[in-house]
């Protein structure tokens, strides 16, 4: 992500803080990975979902020092810092079904391949590559979903629960796309909008902000979706051991979903 893709005014908030709605929007990182910590930690201490949460949060954070400052540092913290949330939630959806010796293997095999792509990015910044590393993981894990939840999930109301986490992350996901591509898109156009209608009503057309909560709340879904699959498949460790049920909180859409562990016991 560079600075040519963004549609936005630089300093006209304030003259701390270069992009004042970009960064201010981070917000939601922060907030919904704390939100999702502590909702984890409410039944148990799965620390992959909760590293999980914890790398959203760093996704605020990273994404705040780059348009705070609009920094190349702060660029490539933004950039890796999306990185390693994605590889996390990845690493995730593949340790379901896999014993802790192939946990260890794969972890050690992710970590070394998102260095790498960090190191080789900062150093060379080829933003082609880094994209198209980063597009192969998010396909890599939908398709690693996809076959969790066809094979190994039979509850239908867990599925039923699994598959509205899933609709709603991708739309949430996919809006927040579209509506950077038309910020990108029409950068002039919404440049001279926002002189007309004037501030604080101009902060609404800052499309790059309205990314940033989108895609938040997108990634959320996503974890709490991860945590549902961990929590409803036993792992082979525990496959001879116990039997573990969980349900999906989820009021209305309005509010924040979340999983709680409901029994466990033994066969």
């Amino acid at each position: 992500m560079g600075r040519k893709d963004i549609s936005d005014e630089d300093c006209y908030a304030t003259t701390y803080v270069v992009q004042f709605i970009n960064t201010v929007s981070c917000a939601a990182y922060v907030y919904l990975g704390a939100r999702g910590i502590a909702n984890t930690r409410r039944h148990g201490k799965d620390s992959v979902i909760i590293l999980g949460h914890a790398m959203l949060i760093a996704v605020g954070l990273g994404s705040v020092a780059y348009h705070a400052t609009i920094k190349y540092t702060g660029q490539m913290l933004d950039e890796a810092s999306m990185l390693y949330a994605t590889a996390t939630i990845i690493y995730g959806a593949f340790t379901v079904t896999i014993g802790e010796a192939g946990r260890r293997k794969l972890s050690i095999l992710v970590s070394i391949a998102i260095f790498a792509v960090s190191v080789i990015h900062y150093c060379l910044s080829i933003e082609r590559m880094f994209r198209l590393f980063f597009t192969s993981l998010v396909f890599v894990g939908f398709l690693q979903c996809v076959w969790l939840l066809s094979t190994r999930i039979s509850d239908p109301v867990a599925l039923k629960g699994m598959k509205q986490l899933a609709f709603y992350g991708f739309v949430s996901y996919v809006s927040g796309i579209f509506v950077w591509s038309m910020d990108t898109a029409y950068c002039a156009e919404l440049l001279q909008f926002r002189d007309k209608l004037g501030m604080p009503l101009g902060f609404l057309s800052e499309g790059h902000g309205w990314w940033h909560i989108l895609t938040g709340f997108g990634v959320y879904y996503y974890v709490v979706f991860i945590e549902y699959l961990r929590l409803c498949i036993p792992t082979p460790s525990e496959s001879n051991q116990k039997k573990r049920g969980a349900t999906l909180i989820w009021p209305s859409i309005f509010s924040l979903p979340r999983v709680e562990l409901i029994h466990e016991k033994s066969k």
